[in-house]
């Protein structure tokens, strides 16, 4: 079996690599398309390969062509500086076989208009036109710090395709947030129905500029009898800022699986605490740029890693659950006991404190 790599461009960022796996007479039995761009872990971003729309005709399933795609394109990703692979799975078991493992999920929140009746009506956004993409863009890349995989931006597609309207908030001169949204209405007889707003994207740099989201929408009161958020996993705070709940209906749906490309790179722009502490690993993996010992020292906002090999470590790992404790899902040593592919030797380990919870997840399908 071999891979035979078709319109082949340099494996860099923004590019697009259509891949297909074939059998010994060359016939194609696989394809796949695979994209290295940059995600938000922290407070910054890292490389990191897509791997987008991989399918197989029935007929040739279960001969290991998706896997020899896969890998091969982990492989040369990771040498190119891409520290972490991610796909929206059909089966979190399934590409649990390649090291691919669930953190992040899409969360729908719908609730009636009339439960945002704590805040006064206000109209003080204004809609979106072009000469306003940089500052959309402003929003978005400020809300983007302190959550993960968000991916970036370079125009007005997210904004207005679809049918969707956008809206953009400033405060104080400066842009604040922004809020995309369209609409479901049926016509029964001489009136609508079912009547739903829906948010498709909201982003916000602080906590008057979210408020304000919340008195622009009261202003659809008697147009839309309920309001539906897409994706609340990565609005926390709207969630904190709502005060009726009773009739809200809260829907989660898991979404992206991740798998480390390179531990030094996870480990170095990771945003540690500013309280110092300390962890030694062991990664156990096939990939040269997972696998290893290593050790790292944090505090005031630095951080040193440093390979360990021969190191005694205080919890060993597969690649998998390392990718998990990353990215927030798994606040301690205890709830990490239950983590397949985790061994705690010392649970007094700085680990779990290094990786705290943060929104996780992505606007676009990819």
């Amino acid at each position: 079996m071999t891979n035979n790599i078709k319109n082949r461009k340099p494996f860099e960022a923004g590019e697009i690599t259509s891949v297909a796996a074939t059998d010994e007479n060359g016939d194609v039995r696989s394809n796949g398309t695979f994209v290295i761009t940059e995600t938000s872990y922290g407070k910054d971003k890292i490389k990191t390969l897509l791997v987008c729309g991989l399918g197989t005709p029935v007929r040739y399933r279960r001969q290991g062509y998706i896997r020899s795609m896969i890998e091969e394109m982990q492989e040369e990703a990771a040498k190119k500086g891409a520290a972490v692979a991610l796909l929206h799975p059909f089966s979190f078991t399934y590409y649990g076989k390649f090291g691919y493992e669930r953190v992040a999920d899409h969360m729908i929140i719908e609730f009636p208009t009339a439960d945002i009746d704590f805040v006064p009506r206000r109209c003080d956004f204004v809609p979106y036109d072009k000469t306003k993409l940089s500052d959309m863009i402003s929003v978005y890349n400020e809300f983007s710090r302190g959550r993960n995989l968000l991916l970036p931006r370079y125009d007005e597609s997210h904004y207005i395709d679809g049918g969707r309207e956008a809206f953009i908030f400033y405060e104080s001169g400066k842009p604040a947030a922004y809020i995309v949204v369209s609409g479901e209405k049926t016509l029964y007889v001489n009136n609508y129905i079912n009547t739903v707003l829906n948010i498709r994207e909201m982003a916000y740099t602080s906590p008057s500029a979210l408020s304000e989201i919340f008195s622009f929408l009261r202003m659809y009161e008697g147009e839309y009898d309920r309001i539906r958020l897409y994706d609340g996993s990565l609005c926390t705070e709207f969630d904190l800022m709502l005060r009726h709940y009773t009739h809200a209906d809260y829907k989660i749906i898991p979404d992206i699986a991740a798998r480390v490309l390179n531990t030094e790179t996870m480990l170095s722009g990771a945003d540690y605490p500013e309280k110092e502490g300390q962890f030694t690993i062991r990664l156990e993996d096939a990939l040269d740029t997972v696998k290893g010992v290593y050790r790292v020292r944090f505090g005031g906002g630095q951080s040193r890693v440093e390979k360990a090999d021969g190191a005694d470590p205080e919890v060993t790992l597969t690649a998998a659950a390392f990718t998990k404790i990353v990215y927030g899902k798994a606040p301690d040593a205890k709830s990490a006991a239950y983590i397949g592919g985790v061994t705690v030797h010392d649970p007094k380990t700085d680990l779990f404190r290094a990786f705290p919870p943060r929104p996780c997840g992505a606007f676009e399908h990819f």
